[in-house]
């Protein structure tokens, strides 16, 4: 949350110093990491997606005059990353198999919204790979990124950070306890106080 909002305040606030969207690579892959313990761990999947699916209507009016960015918020791609994981795992077979998954990839692609494919590919990443091979992958996913998107997305690869934070605390077997609401309501209420801050500056 913390790496978030820095990213966050420096959209808003201080879009020409780059080290506020550095420090903000980190927070993706720690939600995408969550979005996986949450997939393998709820007692029910479809409040899970419920659930995902109101936060991420709730956040896209903060999300969208906050951050001035014309795209859906970041958890309408992780909503997408949960039907593909779902489908992957399901006993849905063949080209069924094949054309959902096929369909969610064209959504990501042609659908804008934040992080698009590359967001349900780190998701991926968390769910079939472990440790310290998750780091090594996602330094080749962020170089791949760069590479067909070019040199002005370099800036992504700064995100591996967030991935070996992950494997450090697994290693340590470190726990921390966050009141469930607080980690819910964060996204939308932070951006809603930015869009706040935004209006009371300019005025």
């Amino acid at each position: 949350m913390i790496t978030m909002l820095v990213d966050h305040v420096g959209i808003v606030f201080y879009p020409d110093i780059a080290v506020f969207r550095v420090i903000g690579r980190i927070a993706f892959p720690l939600y995408g990491w969550f979005l996986v313990q949450g997939y393998l761990h709820t007692r029910n999947l479809k409040r899970y997606a419920f659930r995902l699916l109101g936060l991420a209507v709730l956040s896209q009016l903060p999300y969208t005059l906050s951050l001035q960015l014309w795209q859906l918020n970041v958890i309408f791609t992780l909503l997408l990353a949960l039907g593909v994981l779902y489908t992957l795992d399901s006993g849905v077979k063949g080209i069924f198999k094949l054309l959902l998954v096929g369909g969610a990839v064209g959504i990501a692609l042609w659908v804008p919204m934040s992080y698009g494919l590359y967001g349900v590919m780190i998701a991926l990443l968390f769910r079939y790979f472990r440790q310290w091979q998750l780091v090594h992958y996602h330094f080749l996913l962020d170089t791949a990124h760069v590479l067909v998107y070019g040199f002005g997305y370099a800036i992504q690869l700064f995100s591996v950070f967030g991935t070996f934070l992950i494997v450090c605390a697994q290693e340590l077997n470190s726990r921390v306890q966050l009141n469930k609401w607080i980690y819910r309501g964060f996204y939308p209420g932070h951006l809603a106080v930015l869009y706040g801050l935004r209006l009371w500056i300019g005025t």
